[in-house]
């Protein structure tokens, strides 16, 4: 897949449940940013990620990347009350979090696939996936992110808190209105005091 990264010249757009981009990575998506390309990430939230472990190992990496101009999105893990009527019914849930796992290429190439963007998915377990060379498709991909990432995910903001430091907003719609988050929405305060504590363990090559 690295040649597919390194060749965008315009956009990127990644679809990824669980996403932990590493070091190495971050630099690279930040790379692209820095030369013009628009790079966009939706990945879970950690109210709707399932596996904390995971989100503790991709959210040291939220502020990196958002200093180098890179977008993120999260899930947002209540749908709105229209999104809710129609998911709801036979097996149906009330509760919405990211399965699928594909990239677009400068609207012209698109990965879909098992793979996610973390370690273990890329340097320990065996992944498959198709990469598709039709303008057509990436272009209604991205055009459908475009149409309902603000319903579906929060945006995140870089912000400078009074005292200097650097502080995280979460921008999305609760109940079809605006709402500004300061903290990881829907979470208490000892789920992100774990997920903390988990992010300061050596374990991010297993995640």
């Amino acid at each position: 897949m690295s040649p597919y990264f390194k060749n965008v010249q315009d956009e990127l757009t990644i679809f990824s449940p669980y996403f932990v981009p590493g070091k190495k990575g971050t630099a690279a998506l930040v790379e692209l940013a820095e030369r013009g390309a628009r790079v966009r990430i939706l990945t879970n939230s950690l109210a709707s990620n399932d596996v904390g472990l995971v989100h503790s190992g991709y959210a040291k990496y939220r502020k990196p990347l958002l200093r180098g101009g890179v977008e993120l999105y999260e899930m947002n893990k209540k749908l709105t009350r229209e999104q809710r009527k129609e998911k709801k019914g036979p097996g149906g849930s009330s509760k919405a979090s990211l399965h699928a796992k594909s990239f677009v290429f400068d609207r012209r190439q698109v990965f879909i696939g098992s793979l996610n963007l973390d370690p273990r998915a890329v340097v320990h377990n065996t992944e498959i996936g198709v990469v598709i060379e039709s303008p057509k498709i990436g272009e209604d991909m991205a055009t459908v992110f475009d149409a309902v990432i603000e319903a579906a995910a929060f945006r995140l903001e870089l912000v400078k808190n009074a005292n200097g430091s650097e502080g995280i907003r979460w921008h999305g719609r609760v109940d079809g209105e605006e709402k500004t988050f300061t903290v990881d929405p829907y979470t208490g305060f000892w789920r992100r005091f774990g997920v903390g504590f988990m992010s300061l363990l050596p374990i991010e090559s297993q995640l």
